[in-house]
């Protein structure tokens, strides 16, 4: 079909209102539907009618389940109205269907009348013929078979089109103006108005559907070209399912209202209910909207539709009041949405960020607004303006319209949005924000400090993740359950659980079980993550489903979780809100959930994100060195995996508690036995009353207080009373007496290039030493003088202590002198 045909088609229906000057738009649009598209759709551009297919995937028509029907059958039955009665008068149910026999009624491409050669459409009912042949029958009064061949019976010409706009049929005879369905709803019209304008009656009138057609004739040439535009969006690009009484109705509410363009369409009240319906006319009259828009057309409006710059959802810029502050805040949204990142198919939150910053300048904008310009002139305003602003935002908190972190942000994204003004020079002479001072800024120093804000705690303590996967069986949604499941045993981000491909489960060379997924986040695509048997099942299992559900789809387009809405084809994914939202659904249905101790868990912690802190918390527990943990989590910075979890206070107690029973003195004499019996005061004044040292601590008063760097004895630990170690530290003391050891042999090679009171200054001594020998010794004796179970209590001990402790094998090079201690710089 060629788009001459398609133009010519659509120009004849755009007659009977006056196309406007809108010729150039509607063709510009219709050159962006694709002609396979429309083929695939069943679009006649002679008759203006879409026909789609009974099985079109995404064009959705229920069509009835007997056999030989064609007809929508909207009930959950999906028998017709017709077939239903066929049904009860022959005494079947609707378990019976198979056995009624195929309808007599006419398809769509049996609409002619039963005379051969016959041009003028048949009746809807029996006998099949034409009005004037069915009269001449009456008239005859013979069987409809022998009226077929009856000598007097001729095929006639057709009637002409029944002057309603929307209609497709004939009319009922060559001097009438309707086909029989309109001529009867005329009547009663006029029976209700009888000042009826019989004209607009005739242009707005919707059409009489026919084995699903649905008629775009009487609607303006663009709204034709965006119907169509929009639903070959739908269905390609969104993958969307349209009913197709949806989109009848909609058609005809458009032809109603006479718009030049879908953006000025308004939903009827008595629809507003219908979500199916209201979500086309809100799609198509967005994809209307956004065929002919560009990032430069857009940023003249004064609120963007962000799908045009590759981002979700909308920005406005109407309540910023200063003309000035408006224009500049718009060239910086310009500017920085093409930095922000764009995932096809899924919303980030580049647009959301955009946003929020625009909001925060409107904030600034109802501050200027107090002055007696109102702020419209930049040349004017001085850091007092600004400080009128921040002050603003203080009020605010204080009386509690915004919180403290909203008062952070607005300060630091405001600051933002002026630095990148005047860098991109529109404060300078001619500019939209020309004359702006530069006093008018938001400096480092005004921005308040954050409160510093911690992810330790937030994990799920392992009992009540047990009580959590022993409840797992009750969450009917498989796709959900996966989710769950994977996010509790992988740790992974609940966006990267949710956008797992299908093909997600991969094996390394000693065929162990890998997870495959996508960091988006840090844009670290690919990822591996080990996972282990278990987990792998419950992938294998999710894929079998996925499979069964959607066996045509490619594999390397199904997602691991696909969603119920809109995936005719597994090719979408849930979101991470969906499958939150249904976790907290499952999690609020749940019984009480205890610790250990009978005490009641909160169930508002049980989050997804808890998972991730549970993993890491997991592995900390199990002695995962902090290094391979930050690979497992996919961190870049060790800071970053720290804050996931943390040894906790009753385990640190244990923890140090049984290391420092094997505590000693710079003699070897173990000390602090009763260590057991220490209140929790005890606890907090030795951990304030020492300080870490090399393979120790120390508890000498002056160095304590500088940190453990003014020691008045040059480090001499091993020589001195306040020199504490524990079991804790003998890999260190091992360390410490092999450097000692290679120094002393180094040093006795070069002799002569030292002087005399140098060498022996430098030269480990012989004391030292053996000190250091006796130290390891009388540990290592207690070590053995423990059972098994209490040394592998002990070994335990020592990993959590040692998790975090960063140990310095030589001595501190220069001696640490305080701020207020250091002499001043004389000019």
């Amino acid at each position: 079909m060629s788009g001459a045909s398609r133009a010519a088609g659509i120009a004849s229906t755009s007659e009977h209102f006056g196309s406007g000057g809108f010729e150039n738009q509607g063709s510009r649009i219709g050159a962006l539907v694709n002609e396979t598209f429309l083929t695939e759709i069943g679009f006649d551009a002679e008759r203006l009618v879409l026909a789609p297919p009974e099985n079109h995937l995404l064009l959705v028509r229920p069509v009835c389940v007997v056999v030989g029907c064609h007809t929508t059958a909207p009930t959950e039955a999906r028998v017709c109205y017709s077939c239903r009665h066929r049904l009860e008068k022959e005494g079947l149910s609707d378990q019976q269907v198979e056995l009624l026999s195929p309808p007599n009624k006419p398809t769509r491409s049996a609409m002619q009348c039963l005379v051969n050669d016959c041009k003028r459409e048949r009746l809807l009912r029996p006998p099949g013929l034409c009005r004037s042949h069915l009269d001449q029958q009456r008239d005859l009064g013979v069987p409809l078979k022998a009226f077929i061949v009856h000598s007097e019976v001729s095929a006639l010409p057709p009637s002409g089109p029944c002057l309603v706009v929307a209609c497709t049929r004939q009319r009922r005879h060559p001097d009438g103006c309707y086909c029989e369905a309109h001529q009867i709803r005329l009547r009663v019209a006029l029976r209700r108005e009888p000042d009826l304008d019989e004209e607009s009656w005739r242009a707005i009138g919707p059409a009489i559907g026919v084995g699903g057609e649905i008629s775009l004739r009487g609607l303006n040439l663009v709204v034709v070209a965006e119907v169509l535009y929009g639903l070959q969006c739908r269905c390609v690009v969104e993958r969307v399912k349209t009913k197709e009484s949806d989109l009848r109705a909609f058609c005809d509410d458009l032809r109603r209202q006479q718009v030049a363009s879908i953006e000025a369409f308004v939903a009827p009240v008595a629809k507003q209910g219908n979500l199916g319906y209201i979500g086309l006319a809100n799609s198509l009259a967005a994809y209307a909207r956004r065929a002919l828009a560009t990032p430069e057309s857009e940023v003249a409006k004064d609120v963007w539709d962000l799908a045009v710059f590759g981002h979700y959802g909308s920005v406005s810029f109407e309540r910023i009041s200063q003309h000035w502050l408006k224009e500049a805040t718009k060239r910086w949204a310009a500017d920085d949405l093409p930095r922000r990142r764009i995932r096809p198919g899924r919303r980030t939150s580049g647009g959301l960020a955009v946003r929020h910053h625009v909001n925060c300048v409107v904030m600034l904008s109802e501050s200027l607004r107090l002055r007696e310009d109102a702020g419209e002139l930049p040349g004017t305003l001085s850091r007092v303006d600004m400080e009128g602003f921040l002050n603003r935002l203080s009020y605010l908190v204080s009386a509690g319209r915004i919180s403290g972190d909203a008062r952070i942000r607005a300060t630091r994204e405001v600051r933002a949005v002026l630095q990148r003004v005047r860098a991109m020079g529109l404060t300078r002479t001619g500019q939209v924000a020309g004359g702006l001072g530069e006093d008018f800024a938001i400096h480092r120093e005004d921005v308040p400090d954050k409160p510093d804000s911690t992810q330790i705690g937030r994990d799920v303590p392992p009992e009540v993740l047990a009580q959590l996967c022993n409840h797992l069986i009750e969450i009917s949604s498989s796709e959900v359950r996966t989710g769950i499941e994977l996010a509790i045993d992988t740790g992974r981000r609940p966006e990267e659980i949710c956008d797992l491909s299908f093909d997600c489960l991969t094996r390394d060379e000693d065929g162990l079980a890998v997870l495959v997924f996508d960091n988006h986040k840090a844009n670290r695509l690919g990822r591996r993550l080990p996972i282990g048997e278990p987990t792998a099942q419950v992938i294998v299992v999710q894929q079998q489903r996925v499979r069964s559900r959607f066996p045509d789809t490619p594999l390397g387009e199904l997602k691991l979780l696909p969603t119920d809405r809109r995936n005719p084809d597994g090719r979408r994914a849930i979101t991470a809100f969906t499958l939150g939202f249904a976790h907290r659904e499952w999690v609020s249905r749940l019984p009480v959930l205890r610790r250990n101790d009978g005490t009641e868990f909160d169930q508002r912690r049980v989050v997804l994100y808890a998972y991730r802190h549970s993993y890491a918390q997991r592995h900390a527990d199990a002695g995962v060195p902090i290094d391979v943990l930050r690979e497992l989590m996919d961190h870049r910075k060790l800071d970053t995996t720290k804050g996931y979890y943390n040894i906790g206070e009753p385990r640190r107690r244990q923890a140090i508690e049984a290391v420092s029973a094997l505590a000693f003195d710079r003699h070897g004499t173990r000390i602090w036995h009763e260590v057991q019996t220490l209140l929790d005061s005890e606890h907090a004044r030795r951990a304030i009353s020492k300080t870490a040292v090399p393979f120790g601590v120390c508890t000498e008063p002056s160095n304590v207080k500088a940190g453990g760097g003014a020691c008045p004895f040059r480090f001499r630990c091993t020589g001195c009373d306040h020199f504490r170690t524990d079991v804790s530290y003998l890999p260190d003391l091992n360390a410490y007496l092999d450097d000692l050891l290679r120094n002393r042999e180094r040093l006795l090679a070069t002799t002569t290039e030292l002087e005399d009171w140098a060498s022996q200054e430098a030269m480990p001594s012989k004391e030292e030493i053996v000190k250091v020998r006796q130290l390891i010794a009388h540990i290592t004796a207690g070590l053995n003088d423990l059972g098994i179970d209490e040394r592998t209590r002990i070994d335990h001990a020592v990993e959590t202590v040692r998790r975090h402790r960063t140990v310095a094998l030589g001595m501190p090079d220069v001696r640490h002198v305080p701020l207020d201690l250091r002499p001043s710089r004389q000019p």
